[in-house]
């Protein structure tokens, strides 16, 4: 952990072990009196970055691996090129590639899957797709067969609602690089059995992941603060003029490993298109320009930055610097940022908020989960101890009164309507140093 504070390590340890402690509400079972399913052949549908990068997780791991392909050959092809990357990385060498295609079986039949113990989707978010898959894999495989969608949103009752015994289904949501990042949110829907809850547990486990569990609601703990947090980040530049390397270096200098907006040219801009296209969200005024001219990140070259096509090295773009210029010279903003701690602030301050609102809704079941979340996840601070424990060190009531300011000023910005959760976490901060 490097240099980090006593106290925060600690604290992080303590989550770590906590995260284990998992239980279903309205007494559906826990991790005490549930028992899990052995796991000794897994599937991997979906033969993209994301399905790729699982499918070397379970072939490290010694596990019978399936990675369901539409095309084998091409999906061998990228495997090398992948493989080739993580050697120059240092994450594998020969002998862990020689072990990770001893256990890995590349396909276009799922009647090969009848027998595996664990299925994991990661095709597309798309809901009917998902729906036909699931339908069709369940006529497919055994009864003990723990389905597992890899989705980042989707509902997973409506998911499950296509299966005859919907207890099976549970969200192993993964985070890109898969093979890299040790963050898994496993997520429990109306129906889900603790017994899948086990499973997917020692699953994560087995390929050394910390599972973290929590609630079936829209984006699931981690993406709804990210997406708050990348809110307020694209706010700065529609609004106050911000320049995408002028945020990240901000964010940089506070202890992030990278800066939002180069978190989002990784992860690709034609995703969130997608997503609040199907959910009848509005665009704000940089995303329909970056819609428009198909400017979707790393994958198009363009993005909030420019990429070199060989090299993909990231350069600043004066084409997404006219765009923001335009867009932001005739904006009227309300709340006044002047510096760089304005700026932390202005993008930290409802991202904590968001975490007290899953709190609150009881998606999720304690705060240090989310921080450990956010480190692991997320590349957050460690030395903050993540968004949770930075918003106590900076003072629960500073950031209530400062939201409920932000709040007069912006009445419809609906990440700035304080949390009760913050406000009661704040009361008991309070009362315990009186």
């Amino acid at each position: 952990m490097g240099k980090v504070p006593e106290e925060v390590r600690s604290y992080l340890m303590e989550a770590h072990s906590l995260a284990g402690q998992w239980s279903l509400p309205n007494d559906r079972g826990d991790h005490t009196n549930s028992e899990a399913y052995d796991v000794n052949s897994v599937a991997i549908i979906g033969g993209g970055t994301m399905g790729k990068a699982m499918a070397i997780c379970f072939g490290l791991a010694g596990i019978e691996t399936f990675l369901v392909v539409r095309n084998e050959q091409r999906c061998k092809q990228e495997l090398e090129v992948m493989y080739a990357r993580e050697k120059s990385f240092k994450r594998l060498n020969d002998k862990r590639i020689e072990k990770i295609n001893a256990n890995l079986k590349i396909t276009s039949d799922f009647h090969k899957l009848s027998n595996c113990d664990l299925i994991v989707e990661s095709v597309i978010e798309d809901m009917k797709l998902k729906k036909e898959l699931f339908a069709n894999l369940e006529n497919i495989c055994k009864s003990t067969c723990i389905f597992g969608t890899n989705t980042s949103s989707l509902d997973l009752n409506e998911i499950s609602s296509v299966l005859r015994d919907p207890s099976n289904l549970v969200g192993i949501h993964f985070f890109n690089p898969a093979n890299v990042i040790r963050l898994v949110e496993i997520i429990y829907g109306s129906h889900t059995s603790s017994q899948a809850i086990a499973t997917a547990f020692q699953a994560c486990e087995s390929i050394k992941k910390l599972p973290v569990l929590v609630g079936n609601c829209k984006s699931f703990v981690f993406n709804r603060l990210l997406h708050v947090y990348f809110d307020q980040s694209q706010k700065l530049m529609y609004e106050y003029g911000y320049l995408p390397h002028q945020i990240d270096k901000i964010i940089t200098n506070f202890g992030f490993l990278m800066g939002p907006m180069t978190v989002a040219d990784m992860n690709g801009f034609d995703v969130m298109e997608k997503l609040k296209k199907e959910n009848g969200l509005e665009p704000n005024p940089i995303e329909k320009e970056m819609w428009r001219l198909k400017r979707y990140g790393r994958k198009t070259n363009k993005g909030f930055y420019k990429y070199d096509d060989k090299t993909q090295r990231k350069e600043n773009d004066t084409e997404m610097e006219q765009i923001i210029r335009r867009v932001s010279q005739n904006a009227k903003s309300n709340i006044q940022i002047i510096n760089d701690q304005d700026v932390i602030n202005f993008m930290l301050y409802p991202t904590v908020n968001e975490g007290y609102r899953c709190i609150e809704e009881g998606v999720i079941s304690n705060e240090s989960l989310i921080d450990i979340m956010f480190i692991l996840g997320f590349g957050w601070p460690i030395h903050s101890g993540g968004p949770m424990r930075f918003g106590k060190t900076e003072g629960l009531d500073k950031i209530a009164n400062m939201l409920v300011h932000w709040s007069s000023l912006e009445p419809k910005e609906s990440a700035y309507i304080v949390a009760d959760a913050l406000k009661t976490a704040n009361n008991k901060l309070m009362s315990s140093k009186l």
